[in-house]
C-alpha cells in the first residue's frame, strides 16, 4: 500500500509537459491570496476566482494558498498539492473500504486500484480547481457511512453529509448540480427512524449553500457562465428536442465500455488512447453490487450509492461535450466504492476454494494488463501535449524579463498576464517589472512586449514566438 502511494505522488509518469494558462491561474491566485489575502483583481477572501471569463471554484485555490504560504509559489507544489489531494481521496476511499469489510486485503486492495486508476492518476497531475472534487466526494461517502453507523443524535450525524454535500457544491462548476441531486437522493436513506435526521441534513445543507446563493444574486450570471457556455441547449428548441438530446448525451457519457477502451480525447487530463478505468474494477463493482443487496438487503447505503451513479452523468449531459471526464469524476469513484463488497466477497471465497483463487487472480492479471497498456500510451504520447500545455511560455518569458526591464502587456491580453505574472512570481521577479498598460496607451519606444491575444504590431518588432505567444520589441508609438 505505501509503494502504491510513493508510485502515485513521486515516482509514477510525470505530468503534462508545461504549466497551462488555467493552471497558472489557480496558482497565481492562489499566490496573491497567501501574501495579501486578496486575488489576482484585488477581492478580499474571494468566494469564486475570475478566470478568462469563468469563475474558478474556491476549495482547491484556498487550499493552494495554504501551501505556498508555506512553500512559496512554484510549479512542483502546486502539482504535489494536486497529486496529495486525490491520494487522500483515495486513501479515504480504503477507510471506507476497511470500515465495511474490517478487512485488511480489501483495504490494501481499494487503496492499490484507486491510485493506479488513470482517471484518478491523471487527474492528480494537474493543478485545476476540480483537482479537489475527488476528495470531497470522499467525504460524502465516509461521512454517510458513518452516518448510516452512528449512535448519536440526529443532528451530530447530520452534520457532516450535510457540509460534505454542500463542499461538492463549491470544489467544481459541474458539482453546482451534483451536489443537490446527490442530497435530494438522501430520502432513500428515509424510513427506520431516519427522518429526523434526512431533515437535519438537508438543513445543514441548505444553510450551507447561502454563501452561494448569495454571490449569485450579487453577481448576476456569474455562476450559470460556465452553463450558458457548454450547454448543448439553444433559443427555439422544444422541450421534446431537449429532453431527447439530453437522454442521448446520458447514454453516451454514462457508457462505461467507452471508458475501459479509450476516455476523453480531450488531451487535457487523459492521454487518449487507453482505457481511463479499468475492465477489472468495472467488473468487481458489478459483482459488487449483487453482493451487497443479497447480503445486506435492508442497508440503504448500497441503495444511495446506486441512486448517485445514476445521477452522476447528468452535470455532463446538459453540455455539448460528450465524454467530459472532468464533469463526470464521481463515476470513478463510486465504482471504486462499488467495487469493495465485490472484492470482499471474492477475497472471503479464494480463502475457501481454489477456483476462485484462479478467477481472483484472472482478474488481477486483467487490471495488470491494462494498466501496462495505458503507461505504454502515457508514456508514447504525454510529450506529444507540450504545446497544449504551453511548455514553451516560460522560454518566452525568460527572455522578455532578461534585461532587467519592465516587460508590458496590453491589459485585454489576459492569457499573457496571466503567465507573466505566474512566471514573475516564481522567478523572484518584482510585480512592478509586469507593466499592463492602461486604456490604448502604448508601451516606451525600445521596450519589450509579450502577448497572445492582441496584436503588436505595426509598433513592434516581433523577436520571437511559441504558438500563439509572441515577444516583441517596441520600434515606434502606437
Amino acid at each position: 500500500m505505501l509503494g502504491a502511494c510513493v508510485y502515485f505522488v513521486a515516482v509514477g509518469p510525470p505530468p503534462p509537459p508545461g504549466f497551462i494558462r488555467d493552471e497558472a491561474s489557480v496558482a497565481y491566485n492562489a499566490y496573491t491570496l497567501s501574501r495579501n489575502l486578496h486575488d489576482q483583481n484585488g477581492a478580499l477572501l474571494p468566494m469564486y476566482f475570475v478566470s478568462f471569463g469563468d469563475y474558478k471554484s474556491p476549495i482547491f485555490v484556498y487550499v493552494l494558498a495554504a501551501v505556498f504560504r508555506v512553500t512559496g509559489p512554484s510549479k512542483a507544489a502546486a502539482l504535489a498539492t494536486a497529486s496529495t489531494v486525490v491520494l487522500l481521496a483515495i486513501l479515504l476511499l480504503g477507510l471506507l473500504a476497511w470500515r465495511l469489510t474490517r478487512s485488511v486485503f480489501v483495504t490494501v486492495a481499494t487503496i492499490v486500484a484507486g491510485t493506479l486508476t488513470p482517471w484518478l492518476f491523471e487527474l492528480g497531475r494537474d493543478a485545476y480547481d476540480t483537482t479537489i472534487e475527488p476528495l470531497l466526494i470522499a467525504l460524502v461517502l465516509v461521512s454517510l457511512e458513518w452516518a448510516r453507523r452512528s449512535t448519536r443524535g440526529a443532528f451530530v450525524r447530520a452534520l457532516p453529509v450535510g457540509l460534505a454535500l454542500a463542499g461538492l457544491a463549491y470544489s467544481y462548476a459541474a458539482g453546482r448540480l451534483l451536489s443537490p441531486l446527490w442530497t435530494a437522493a438522501l430520502i432513500v436513506f428515509a424510513g427506520r427512524g431516519r427522518w429526523r435526521w434526512l431533515l437535519s441534513t438537508w438543513g445543514v445543507y441548505v444553510l450551507s449553500m447561502v454563501p452561494m446563493a448569495t454571490y449569485y444574486f450579487r453577481h448576476g450570471g456569474a455562476l450559470s457562465a460556465r452553463y450558458q457556455s457548454t450547454t448543448f441547449v439553444t433559443a427555439g428548441m422544444s422541450k421534446a428536442t431537449i429532453v431527447g438530446d439530453f437522454l442521448s448525451n446520458y447514454v453516451r457519457d454514462g457508457d462505461l465500455g467507452h471508458w475501459v477502451v479509450s476516455g476523453d480525447p480531450r488531451p487535457y487530463i487523459h492521454v487518449w488512447g487507453a482505457p481511463e478505468f479499468y475492465a477489472a474494477i468495472l467488473l468487481l463493482a458489478a459483482v459488487g453490487v449483487v453482493a451487497a443487496f443479497r447480503r445486506d438487503r435492508g442497508d440503504r447505503f448500497w441503495l444511495w450509492i446506486v441512486v448517485a451513479l445514476v445521477l452522476s452523468p447528468a452535470p455532463a449531459a446538459i453540455t455539448d461535450q460528450r465524454y467530459y471526464s472532468l464533469r463526470l469524476l464521481p463515476v470513478p469513484m463510486l465504482l471504486l466504492t462499488l467495487a469493495i463488497p465485490g472484492l470482499d466477497l471474492f477475497w472471503r471465497a479464494a480463502c475457501r476454494d481454489w477456483p476462485v483463487r484462479f478467477v481472483l487472480g484472472a482478474v488481477a492479471a486483467l487490471l495488470a494488463l491494462q494498466f501496462t497498456q495505458w503507461i505504454q500510451n502515457y508514456d508514447k504520447y504525454n510529450g506529444g501535449r507540450a504545446l497544449l500545455f504551453e511548455e514553451g511560455v516560460p522560454g518566452l518569458l525568460a527572455t522578455a524579463f532578461g534585461n532587467g526591464a519592465p516587460v508590458y502587456i496590453n491589459r485585454d491580453d489576459i492569457y499573457a498576464q496571466t503567465h507573466a505574472l505566474w512566471y514573475a512570481v516564481t522567478h523572484g521577479i518584482p510585480r512592478s517589472r509586469v507593466a499592463i498598460l492602461p486604456g490604448d496607451s502604448g508601451a516606451p519606444i525600445g521596450a519589450m512586449q509579450f502577448g497572445r491575444l492582441v496584436p503588436c504590431e505595426p509598433s513592434c518588432m516581433q523577436l520571437e514566438t511559441y504558438s500563439d505567444y509572441w515577444i516583441a520589441r517596441v520600434t515606434k508609438p502606437s
